[in-house]
């Protein structure tokens, strides 16, 4: 059954891009391979693989570039290009690793099919869509998070270990694509509507990096900047989905008690991103081409040196003020990062070190610190940029704050942690437990509370010491029996 499977996606993949390749020189007289040439090259490629004779696939491969070769030098006057010279080689290939991976050949085969299909619209991007400038733009993206990231080292480093290079690289190129995402968006789909977009999904990677990268952007180009508005608090309505589904995934109790609160700000923060939406004044039209760079090197470098700043600060309060000091340190990295002070926070009440209503409004808290995080950035983007996104933000953080406010005050005002009332319970039941009528048992508890004074006498404590033992031990002998 495995050899009929790996034969015929050998098969298939071959037919299919024999296929297209056939289709696509529909008005050329000449063809170097069609149909049948491609699927008799997958075949091939299967069998040779198969067959236990030592360097069969690489015989085959061989035939089939020479063959490629020669029909290339036929209808290289008609078609100059190689590329079905090329897709003939790798669909043999393909059939060759049909037979040891069926499925990853099928999912291969389907990506080489797509690229030779998406000739037109490929060449269109490369040609006319993308400049020069947006081009070098993505090289250095590449070469950021594809080169430098992975050789940045893993580990805690630093004073007080309170820094980790590979999270603080991963804060730069999260800046950095926020603002490449932007710059594309705009200017494919407008300022109006494309950044807001862009803004909206950019902030599940970092509401804050989205907002620096979005107040860079208006700094810079010196544009109208309601749709800006839009991007920087619909980044913000991220950060509150993402702390839902965090409080959600690790304590449904703290859920019950966040959830309307946060559910109102989002609606909130929404309204406010809609209002700035329809009063833009851009059209709904492609943004101008620009030659100035999407990457600003030096906000995301900045970015990552004051969250660095902000994680040696917390580090220092753990480390001088102990663990009575976690939850400052919890609030106080919210500045940073809001998801993962939720996510300790509510980790504490399900491990029962922590209140619901306590936890509730430390989220709050954490909350509100990473609101006045966002709106510290915002001012980078002019007065009128900051203006509009503290507007934005100040609505939501109050009407949260009001909202979790009477979820707190309709809560018993009894409601006790679970240890709290499991030892509560466990007093009751001990006080409630009747007492034993032997009198003996009265006598014990009479001379050990005497040998405990006796030992706490220092001017006769052999002397009471003795006594005690020699008075109690019957009385204990007698207890025991």
């Amino acid at each position: 059954m495995s050899s009929l499977l790996s034969f015929s996606v050998a098969l298939g993949v071959g037919l299919a891009i024999g296929l297209e390749r056939e289709r696509s020189h529909a008005d050329s007289a000449e063809l170097p391979a069609g149909m049948r040439t491609f699927a008799i090259g997958a075949l091939a490629g299967a069998i040779a693989a198969s067959l236990p004779i030592p360097f069969a696939v690489p015989t085959v491969l061989l035939t089939v570039a020479v063959l490629a070769a020669v029909g290339y030098h036929h209808s290289a006057n008609v078609d100059p290009g190689v590329t079905t010279e090329f897709a003939l080689v790798a669909t043999t290939l393909l059939g060759a690793y049909a037979v040891s991976e069926p499925e990853m050949t099928a999912g291969l085969g389907t990506v080489l099919l797509v690229l030779l299909y998406a000739k037109a619209g490929l060449h269109r991007f490369a040609r006319t869509v993308i400049t020069q400038r947006e081009l070098a733009d993505l090289l250095i993206l590449a070469v950021a998070a594809l080169l430098i990231w992975p050789a940045v080292p893993d580990r805690n480093l630093g004073p007080l270990n309170a820094w980790n290079p590979h999270t603080l690289w991963l804060v730069v190129l999260l800046v950095m694509l926020t603002g490449n995402t932007g710059h594309f968006a705009a200017r494919w789909f407008g300022e109006r509507i494309g950044l807001p977009l862009a803004g909206l999904f950019s902030g599940f990677a970092s509401s804050v990096a989205t907002i620096t990268a979005v107040a860079a952007r208006v700094r810079r180009d010196h544009r109208p900047v309601d749709g800006a508005v839009a991007a920087a608090l619909l980044s913000n309505v991220a950060t509150l989905v993402q702390m839902l589904l965090l409080i959600a995934a690790i304590n449904i109790d703290l859920l019950r008690v966040l959830a309307a609160p946060l559910a109102v700000g989002m609606i909130a923060t929404v309204a406010w991103s809609a209002l700035w939406i329809w009063r833009a004044n851009e059209p709904l039209q492609e943004a101008p081409e620009s030659s100035v760079s999407s990457i600003n090197w030096r906000v995301a470098i900045g970015f990552a040196l004051w969250t660095a700043a902000l994680l040696l600060a917390a580090a220092a309060a753990r480390t001088w003020f102990g663990t009575a000091a976690v939850v400052a340190v919890t609030v106080f990295g919210a500045f940073a990062d809001v998801h993962a002070a939720t996510a300790s926070i509510a980790t504490q009440v399900a491990s029962h070190t922590l209140q619901t209503p306590t936890a509730g409004a430390l989220v709050m808290l954490a909350l509100t610190a990473n609101t006045f995080s966002k709106i510290v950035v915002a001012i980078s983007g002019g007065r009128a940029f900051a203006g509009k996104v503290t507007a934005g933000l100040l609505t939501m953080l109050l009407s949260s704050w009001a909202v979790f406010a009477l979820v707190a005050w309709s809560m018993p005002p009894n409601a006790q942690h679970p240890i709290e009332r499991a030892h509560a319970d466990q007093a009751g039941h001990q006080r409630d437990q009747p007492q034993p009528a032997n009198p003996c048992w009265h006598l014990a508890k009479k001379c050990q509370q005497d040998h405990r004074d006796a030992d706490q006498d220092a001017d006769g404590a052999v002397r009471g010491s003795n006594i005690v033992k020699h008075d109690s031990a019957p009385e204990e002998r007698w207890v025991n029996t």
